[in-house]
């Protein structure tokens, strides 16, 4: 039976006694200062009831999440770095210890940058990370650490067109003179509109994202492999990730309206969280504006282990156009399940390294394959598209 979840609120902005951020307040993201022990609450906020013109906070937050207003820096304004329509709508962070820095992404106007600052949150330099992204997505980067991947990170958005996540390697994360963003493609495939986003490499490698459903903003996430499962550094690029409803396992309702902006971590309080965001206000329209409302709040719930387990999902889904897709990670799959205008093959891995496959015929219409491997692509002469279920 599943725990009873614990929801409460974090930043309501009608309840701020900061007047720049009571037009609206997301894109939550947890930065633990390990030398100080401090936390601190990096999120975007803004009076602007338009809700365009956004700027990047900082407040420290406390074990029982409780903020302190006394706290707040802006660290990003709105015409900073450049005078942009849609200035800093998504920001994400981490702390580099050896440096002694916080380092900052956010996607402003159509581009992506990052900055460094430093321990009192003042600023040491920037660079743009990545140009006409298009996107208000955030940039969320997970730095890797191991021996072969010393000084990079991976980071994920949205794809051109919304309808699916890529994956980017970054290289010399720590260095704002050498970082480059390396784009490795599409790494899942679901939804009409995917946009603000994080990624967790621990406890496996998984992306949660804000999707634009038919009638509310919600929550989905897309499942990959344990990182003791990829042997080798370029095994990341080749893997493929399918999507779960995330929204059924946690406790939420229709009091909230819409919900987006999800971070997963465990700070400050040693307990598997998810920040969220919620928009109350964006089906109606506004008499001092003429527009929907924009009035984000800030909120978070407590989840367990389940939401990491491919099992609690039931069904995972993807979607795939072209002759080679990547190999995509059912562990907990009985039964797959592709719909092909064309005909095709599938070819099966017990593991992503291995040189023994075995391979199925798939003809167009619906196919069925009863217990698939772990690992599984599809290979075509000529392009086909594919809907792809898993049952688990």
């Amino acid at each position: 039976m599943r725990e009873q979840s614990t929801i409460q609120p974090v930043i309501l902005p009608q309840k701020s006694p900061v007047n720049e951020i009571k037009g609206g307040v997301g894109t939550p993201y947890i930065i633990y200062d390990v030398k100080r022990d401090k936390h601190w609450l990096l999120f975007t906020g803004w009076i602007d009831p338009m809700g365009l013109k956004r700027e990047g906070f900082v407040m420290q937050i406390d074990r029982s999440l409780n903020v302190d207003y006394t706290t707040i820096k802006k660290i990003l304004p709105y015409d900073f770095p450049s005078q942009v329509n849609y200035s800093n709508n998504a920001v994400r962070g981490f702390y580099n210890e050896a440096r002694d820095e916080f380092y900052v992404t956010s996607t402003h106007g159509n581009d992506v940058y990052l900055f460094v600052f430093d321990p009192e949150w003042k600023l040491k330099g920037y660079k743009l990370l990545n140009k006409d992204l298009k996107k208000d997505s955030g940039f969320p980067i997970r730095p890797t650490g191991a021996y072969r991947n010393l000084h990079d990170a991976f980071a994920v958005s949205p794809n051109d067109d919304s309808s699916g996540v890529k994956l980017f390697l970054i290289r010399n994360i720590d260095d704002l003179e050498k970082v480059t963003a390396e784009d490795l493609g599409e790494v899942g495939v679901w939804a009409r509109s995917n946009d603000v986003l994080d990624l967790t490499l621990i406890p496996r490698f998984q992306i949660f994202v804000e999707i634009d459903t038919i009638s509310k903003w919600a929550l989905q996430t897309f499942i990959g492999p344990s990182i003791d499962e990829l042997y080798l550094p370029e095994d990341i690029k080749n893997v493929g990730m399918l999507q779960g409803s995330i929204m059924p396992l946690l406790g939420l309702d229709d009091s909230f309206v819409q919900v987006g902006h999800p971070h997963y971590t465990t700070e400050p309080d040693g307990k598997p969280k998810l920040f969220f965001a919620s928009f109350r206000d964006t089906y109606t329209t506004r008499l001092d504006t003429g527009r929907e409302g924009y009035t984000h709040e800030i909120w978070a719930e407590y989840v367990n282990e389940s939401i990491f387990d491919p099992r609690s999902y039931g069904e995972l889904r993807g979607k795939f156009k072209g002759r080679e897709s990547k190999w995509y990670y059912a562990p907990c799959a009985n039964r797959l399940i592709l719909s092909l205008n064309g005909e095709a093959e599938l070819q099966l891995k017990a593991d992503i390294n291995d040189e023994v496959s075995d391979s199925v015929k798939l003809k167009a219409g619906v196919n069925v394959i009863e217990r698939p491997t772990t690992w599984f692509r599809i290979v075509s002469s000529n392009e086909v598209k594919v809907t792809i279920k898993v049952l688990n």
